[in-house]
């Protein structure tokens, strides 16, 4: 924009015009709404006015317009200029200008200078050049880690190669495949939708932010649009309704599918790995309401016995307690200091006791702090009816808010829900993100789809290296071992007379 030298894409030029036309406005510059020159004259005018700033983006403009127009000489002086501040662009076409000699001699450590300059900041044709620069030179592994930094901003040429360097045996397979991932994902970046002009100005009445004077208000549903006042937002509803609704349920999908880094229950606090899924893999310390996987607590406990120490937590060293009364007293400590997970663990030893209000009510308290045990708990309340009314609406809610912090259960039975309604591909995708949690119930279900040919091979394998990698990073030898002896604990039980 030559009023005030921002680089606007494609889209949000596109999309301004689409608003100046269907609002039959002015037409105005997308960024900062100054009226649209009207001449080649007033354009550049508004150029020079930025060049007189001492604006980098302007000179190199300018340089490009004299070069045009024939006039080496000024272009020479805008895009050295330009180079003096920082700029990439102008220490890229002052390179070009040393290379073919016009205006300054040729002059070939000063071109590799500026190229290195503009490959520094970031300028993917100066990288892509200082490669071959460096082919030239004879130094190809110096040239292939110029080209995979280019190709990894998005440069086409740089990929080409390297695609050729990779078939004569210059770069591994690895480190060729990883820079195509990445190539990828630059391009891939460049065209998602942008909403900067809606999100520029209100949406109705079309007045821009100022910092500290005018805050515009964000759409709370859809998140796409923003506002300058009440009365402005309820007179768009009526346009926007529609499109809010759409966006709002595909924003939602959007966090609902992310999968999760990890499940519900974290890692261990002692040996920062993966909790294994189940209750009976984990204990959670009243003291400090910490969940401690088994191999840590065997582990902890073994020590105790052969040093002859007392026993105490092994997260907090806190005295282990000597009755039930001092566990829940533990445990209302940690309640009323807004622990979560002891409001979670108080609910269920009163949903066990029977006292189903006090249940849900602890429950809810934790479920508002974010809990995802809590929502899957809560859900299950809202689904038998036990402590509140049964509501299928608010049942599914909770469950949703439970499978998006992580727990594989409450996304399995989504699942579930998905496939009663006749959504298998909804379905499909909870079931693969909780196998890739590890959970056992969900690989089955995808196990039995991909035997009724509703999952491709591919789908279904994928899966099910996903599930054993999770299986796998809850595994340790400390962790076996308390497994073994647990094992072996029981079937003493079930022998004695």
């Amino acid at each position: 924009m030559s009023c005030c030298s921002k680089v606007i894409c494609n889209g949000c030029v596109y999309s301004n015009d689409v608003r100046i036309v269907q609002e039959k406005l002015e037409s105005t510059c997308p960024f900062c709404r100054q009226l649209d020159p009207k001449s080649e004259d007033e354009e550049e005018k508004n150029m020079m006015k930025r060049v007189n700033s001492n604006d980098p983006a302007a000179m190199v403009q300018m340089s490009l317009r004299r070069h045009e127009a024939g006039d080496y000489d000024s272009t020479f002086k805008y895009v050295n200029k330009a180079a003096e501040f920082g700029d990439a662009g102008g220490h890229y076409e002052l390179s070009c200008f040393i290379y073919e000699g016009r205006v300054v001699e040729k002059d070939g450590k000063k071109r590799v200078y500026h190229l290195e300059q503009a490959a520094i900041g970031g300028h993917a044709g100066a990288r892509y050049n200082l490669g071959c620069v460096e082919e030239e030179n004879g130094r190809m592994d110096r040239a292939v880690k110029h080209w995979i930094i280019a190709a990894k901003l998005g440069h086409d040429d740089s990929l080409d190669n390297l695609s050729v360097c990779f078939r004569r045996g210059l770069v591994s397979k690895e480190d060729f495949a990883a820079t195509l991932r990445a190539h990828q994902a630059a391009v891939e970046a460049t065209k998602k939708e942008q909403a900067a002009d809606d999100m520029m100005c209100c949406a109705s009445c079309g007045s821009a932010e100022v910092d500290d004077i005018k805050k515009l208000k964000t759409c709370t549903a859809c998140k796409s649009v923003r506002y300058c006042s009440v009365k402005c937002q309820k007179e768009h509803r009526s346009q926007h309704k529609r499109a809010c609704k759409k966006r709002a349920a595909e924003l939602h999908d959007e966090i609902l599918f992310k999968q999760p880094k990890s499940s519900h229950e974290g890692d261990c606090p002692i040996c920062c790995l993966p909790i294994s899924l189940g209750k009976t893999k984990s204990t959670m310390m009243t003291c400090c309401s910490k969940i401690i996987c088994n191999g840590c607590e065997y582990s902890y406990h073994l020590r105790i016995v052969q040093e002859k120490l007392d026993p105490t937590c092994p997260f907090c060293r806190h005295l282990d307690p000597e009755s039930q009364d001092e566990v829940e007293k533990n445990i209302m400590k940690r309640v009323n200091a807004n622990d979560p997970v002891a409001m979670l663990q108080m609910g269920l030893r009163r949903y066990d006791a029977g006292d189903y209000d006090d249940a849900v009510r602890y429950i809810s308290n934790s479920a508002e702090l974010g809990d995802a045990g809590a929502h899957y708990q809560l859900a299950c309340h809202f689904g038998e009816g036990k402590g509140v009314e049964k509501d299928g609406k608010k049942e599914v809610y909770h469950l949703e808010q439970a499978a998006i912090g992580g727990h594989p259960i409450a996304r399995y039975n989504i699942g579930i829900e998905e496939e009663e309604n006749g959504r298998m591909d909804r379905a499909m995708k909870h079931w693969v993100i909780a196998a890739a949690l590890g959970h056992d119930g969900s690989l089955d279900a995808v196990k039995d789809s991909y035997e009724d040919g509703l999952v491709s091979k591919e789908d279904f394998a994928a899966a099910l290296r996903a599930h054993q990698a999770a299986l796998e990073a809850t595994k340790t030898h400390m962790r076996g071992t308390a497994r073994s002896v647990v094992c072996r604990y029981r079937l003493m039980k079930q022998n004695r007379p």
